[in-house]
């Protein structure tokens, strides 16, 4: 499943209606696909939502972590104010009908995030209410060591195929394994290993998560709950070659926002988080 979540669509300026193809590469180099993955049940995956940008007609996954926030990547926002940003929750199959998105108030971008490095990569959207929906819930974030070889799963709605021009429109997953510094610092230089800034996964399988799926979580089980690890953030060949123009390619690693390691970031951004749970046993679609 070279990728995962969701993805980069576009949005007729103005226009309600998604046109026949709805993604977009992220600096004209992101591609957003799902290979390798199997169907995934959202009532499982409570946490997971998706969101449109209009100010750059584009669509990304994002996390719920309190009644009020969405955890996501600040490459997803840039520039964009909180009135281009419409947030789709409890969702199992892919449906941005605007007429049930949820308004955001405040977007906050990491003030050090940097576009052309991907350094940073993270943002908190605040929704104009707390969430109501009964399938929808929080899930907590990771604080535990992750290991080298560590088994994690990244969800989303992305392509399943290369020849695919829309998304897919049932909630995909995919398990991937984290790399070493030895394996991985030669294609990303500012990877110091995966308790730093970010996280390093295997994409080189035929199971990867491309840029264009960006925003969405990356998860592992840590006794016997979900809990979030990481944000979908870029994949590259290395150095000085192009970000992710060939999914799940040979000698490709995905890199993936750290969360835990932006915990005060995350903390004195919202004030606090309050968990929600879901009361709901089944997928809105």
């Amino acid at each position: 499943m070279a990728a995962v979540l969701i993805v980069s669509v576009s949005l007729l300026p103005g226009a309600d209606a998604l046109p026949s193809n709805p993604f977009k590469r992220h600096g004209g180099s992101l591609l957003p696909r799902i290979l390798g993955g199997s169907d995934a049940n959202k009532k499982d995956y409570p946490f997971i939502v998706y969101m449109s940008n209009s100010a750059d007609s584009s669509y990304c996954g994002g996390s719920i972590i309190s009644d009020q926030w969405i955890l996501t990547a600040a490459h997803c926002i840039k520039s964009a104010s909180a009135g281009d940003i419409k947030v789709y929750i409890g969702k199992a199959d892919y449906n941005p009908d605007p007429s049930k998105a949820v308004s955001v108030a405040e977007v906050h971008n990491h003030p050090q995030y940097d576009d052309s490095t991907m350094v940073n990569d993270i943002s908190l959207l605040r929704l104009s209410s707390s969430i109501s929906e009964s399938n929808a819930a929080t899930i907590d974030i990771d604080t535990s060591t992750v290991g080298d070889g560590t088994t994690v799963t990244a969800l989303g709605w992305g392509y399943t195929s290369e020849t695919d021009t829309t998304p897919s429109t049932s909630l995909k997953k995919v398990d991937l394994t984290t790399l070493s510094q030895a394996q991985c610092g030669s294609k990303d230089t500012k990877f110091t290993g995966n308790d730093g800034e970010r996280i390093c996964v295997a994409s080189d399988n035929g199971k990867a998560t491309c840029p264009g799926d960006s925003g969405g979580p990356l998860i592992r089980k840590v006794g016997g709950k979900n809990k979030l690890v990481g944000i979908t953030s870029f994949g590259t060949a290395g150095p000085g070659q192009a970000v992710t123009v060939n999914c799940g390619g040979a000698g490709m690693v995905s890199l993936f926002t750290h969360a835990s390691y932006f915990k005060t970031f995350i903390d004195t951004t919202t004030g606090g988080l309050r968990s929600i749970e879901s009361t709901k046993d089944g997928n809105e679609r």
